[in-house]
């Protein structure tokens, strides 16, 4: 007991950090004994990316197919479009390659074009109207989302407008006389 006293009085800093260091050392031999303990794992965790395509039941061929036209007539053509990928697709109708036999008096100028969602190719809806106005002027319409191994059947419907009655061979509706209008679509998805 004496040294401990000694050694109070020569250094009582060494002498508390010396029994801070024994108490702890102590703690730690009492806290490492034995305990239960536990673990689990989570072995082969796989991620795939989705696929997104889709079928057109047209493709490559024609939705419209229409000849001798007549004004005041009205002519239709049905595709279905089919999201044959496992991700939700945002689909979008576009045209491309317009081609007019009469280029000063575009024909595509004068039809109308009308573009409907009528529902799946198995249960008809009531048209949901996707595009409506000049044959030339279709651009990117959207035409809605389909989920994973869902269809969509779309009616396209080309109506030569009456122009009353022409005064002379070349004037009203007798200007587009034998002439013709060529126009691809084109069906893009992009996943959402």
């Amino acid at each position: 007991m004496q040294r401990i006293s000694a050694l109070w009085q020569a250094s009582p800093n060494k002498l508390i950090g010396a029994l801070f260091a024994l108490t702890l050392a102590a703690m730690m031999a009492v806290a490492s004994g034995a305990s239960f303990t536990s673990t689990s794992a989570n072995a082969g965790n796989i991620v795939t990316a989705g696929v997104l395509t889709h079928s057109n039941s047209k493709a490559p061929g024609m939705i419209l197919n229409v000849a001798a036209i007549k004004p005041g007539e009205s002519r239709s053509g049905t595709v279905d479009i089919t999201n044959t990928g496992d991700v939700n697709g945002v689909f979008t109708l576009s045209q491309d390659n317009l081609l007019d036999s009469d280029s000063s008096n575009p024909l595509s100028q004068k039809l109308s074009l009308v573009v409907e969602d009528i529902g799946t190719p198995t249960t008809p809806a009531a048209a949901s109207l996707k595009y409506t106005g000049k044959l030339g002027d279709l651009d990117a319409t959207a035409m809605g989302t389909l989920a994973g191994s869902a269809a969509r059947r779309y009616r396209f419907t080309v109506t030569f407008p009456d122009g009353g009655v022409p005064t002379g061979p070349t004037s009203g509706d007798n200007a587009y006389k034998g002439d013709s209008v060529e126009v691809d679509y084109l069906w893009e998805s992009v996943s959402d």
